[in-house]
């Protein structure tokens, strides 16, 4: 859900840049993550998940919501 992780970026302090950096993508690539153009791997969801200090349940909530619907 883009607008939830926009949301908890903003919260969290960081920026999408910042995010990006953090997850050693340039921002355009998170952007096109954002949008749902790619993916987010494993590996960036558990970054994120840390990084953002989200819950399990709100990462299922961000990363997989269609998916459990």
């Amino acid at each position: 859900d883009k607008d939830k992780l926009e949301k908890a970026i903003k919260e969290s302090g960081f920026t999408v840049e910042k995010l990006a950096d953090l997850l050693g993508i340039n921002a355009s690539t998170l952007y096109r993550k954002l949008k749902g153009t790619t993916e987010f791997s494993r590996t960036e969801i558990q970054i994120i998940r840390e990084k953002l200090n989200l819950s399990i349940d709100e990462a299922e909530n961000i990363f997989f919501a269609s998916q459990l619907a």
